[in-house]
């Protein structure tokens, strides 16, 4: 007898959004003919503790197989990392998170024999997840070379944006995901100044870059670019493009930062008109206004007959843009799509976007565009209850 295992994703990091499939077989059928046969999957940390156990019987139409679709309980041991103050390069660790699997299976002799289990027969390690979504279609076609930086890679950043625009006061960050062997980033502005940023050793780091970049932008760069190298000064990745956006607005700027689709925090700027709306929800009931003072019994001009006990203030803000390019509506879609944003008013705060459309834009279309959005305050504001 013999068990074996094959994964359906390839490589040892996989996005934990999408599907985590392993197919696993035994060779021998006078196993898997028993009564009450299932395979049993331990799902594991690196410490070697049983987080969940799954059972799958054989699959329809296979006398000898079973799938396992383990993402569902990888990803709730990742989050997000991101910090405003950023100064430095910093680890992410709660964005990735490395497993180990266990299969055996179990059966009964009989209809009404006691389970017997055989754990642990075949072992799998060095597998990772992080936090990732990929579309289907992305998905369909993975391959973590795309993804992962190491020695003679050409894999970017963690972003779908292809080159960057931020404005000189714009706080930025770039995320990479490598095994070891990314070392530091060497970034060269158009003044031919440059500067080397050392990178976090975790799986998954983050790296200011923005007007947070360490040194900051040099006054006359118009751009630069992010050459992400081992420490023989070797790439280990594609290079990445900031260009500065110069164009100017009579309106206060507002930043929104946004987990993308590949699981790090990038910026926005909405720089036109903005408009702040608040819904506010009251709740009344009838009282009675009279006062009984002595032999009096009456009510003045400052009692209230219809007294208000309950009330909640949301606030609605809609946003809009510069001018847009096409592949900037294309990769704005995931703004619209985050499930954690925040903007950036003075202070930082956390908003939902309301939305429930986004029309990706194109030039053959329509000359000119802009995004514009609408969001709502997490945290709805209440006033006393009297």
């Amino acid at each position: 007898m013999a068990l074996t295992t094959s994964h359906q994703v390839s490589g040892t990091h996989q996005p934990a959004y999408n599907d985590n499939l392993w197919v696993v077989q035994e060779s021998s059928t006078g196993i898997t003919s028993n009564y009450n046969f299932k395979f049993i999957c331990d799902v594991k940390n690196t410490s070697d503790d049983l987080l969940t156990r799954i059972k799958v019987p054989l699959h329809y139409g296979s006398n000898n197989r079973g799938v396992f679709n383990i993402a569902r309980v990888l990803e709730s041991y990742v989050t997000h990392d991101w910090d405003f103050t950023d100064t430095a390069s910093q680890s992410c660790s709660n964005s990735f998170f490395d497993y180990k699997l266990e299969f055996g299976y179990e059966y009964s002799t009989g209809t009404t024999s006691p389970i017997v289990q055989t754990l642990a027969e075949e072992t799998v390690t060095g597998n990772t997840v992080w936090n990732a979504a990929l579309s289907p279609r992305d998905f369909l076609n993975y391959d973590e070379g795309n993804y992962l930086m190491e020695s003679g890679s050409t894999a970017g950043f963690l972003t779908n944006n292809v080159s960057k625009r931020i404005h000189r006061n714009q706080k930025e960050w770039v995320y990479a995901l490598h095994d070891g062997s990314l070392d530091h980033l060497l970034v060269t502005f158009s003044d031919s100044s440059s500067v080397n940023i050392s990178v976090a050793s975790d799986d998954v780091a983050r790296v200011p870059i923005g007007s947070n970049i360490s040194g900051g932008i040099p006054t006359g760069a118009t751009s630069y670019t992010i050459r992400p190298e081992d420490s023989g000064n070797n790439l280990v990745g594609a290079t990445y493009t900031i260009n500065i956006d110069e164009r100017c607005s009579k309106y206060d700027a507002v930043d929104m930062f946004f987990l993308n689709r590949l699981g790090a925090v990038e910026s926005f700027r909405f720089n036109k008109v903005r408009r702040d709306n608040f819904s506010i929800d009251r709740r009344t009931f009838k009282q009675n206004p009279y006062t009984l003072d002595g032999q009096d019994y009456a009510y003045t001009n400052q009692d209230f007959n219809t007294s208000q006990y309950y009330t909640e203030s949301n606030q609605r803000i809609t946003l809009n843009s510069d001018l847009i390019t096409e592949a900037e509506s294309v990769w704005l879609r995931e703004l619209v799509m985050s499930p954690r944003i925040w903007l950036y008013d003075g202070e930082l705060y956390p908003i939902n976007i309301t939305d429930a459309e986004y029309e990706q834009r194109y030039h053959i279309n329509d000359k000119a565009f802009n995004l514009s959005i609408e969001a709502e305050l997490s945290f709805p504001d209440k006033a006393q209850r009297l």
